[in-house]
């Protein structure tokens, strides 16, 4: 659960060095660094939806500890790819709990939205895990 770990302290640093709101450049022209506070769920969806978001976010992770034991033949790949999806998970239901909205704060250029390291950590985790179950698939056909 490094992912819940790295996502609070990105985000405890941007509540304490980053006013709402404010912006700052990483890398000019391409990064930036936006206080925003997000009622909704990833990438600014479904906005004003916190309690329902945090109940799901709630059963994600419950289902990841609970689907983890069924599927350990998968490997190491797919415990990283459940880690990262339920440690995302887990990092943005902590914000609903004490803030009632999740902290974002990554803007790239060519990515309208504005996210967080949860966010990334649920997308790259749901895209590896995709790609886990189809290559197994496809092995076992």
């Amino acid at each position: 659960m490094s992912s819940v770990a790295l996502d609070y302290l990105a985000k405890s640093w941007v509540r304490a060095n980053i006013s709402l709101g404010e912006s700052r450049n990483v890398i000019d022209g391409f990064l930036r660094f936006v206080h925003w506070s997000n009622p909704g769920a990833a990438f600014g969806f479904l906005r004003n939806a916190n309690t329902y978001l945090a109940i799901v976010s709630g059963v994600c992770v419950v289902a990841a500890i609970v689907t983890y034991p069924r599927f350990r033949s998968l490997g190491w790949p797919f415990a990283v790819s459940l880690g990262l999806v339920s440690g995302g998970a887990l990092g943005n239901l902590l914000d609903r709990i004490r803030f009632g909205s999740v902290t974002d704060f990554v803007s790239v250029r060519f990515f309208a939205p504005i996210f967080n390291v949860a966010d990334s950590a649920i997308v790259i985790g749901a895209i590896m895990m995709i790609g886990l179950f189809l290559f197994s698939l496809k092995e076992s056909l």
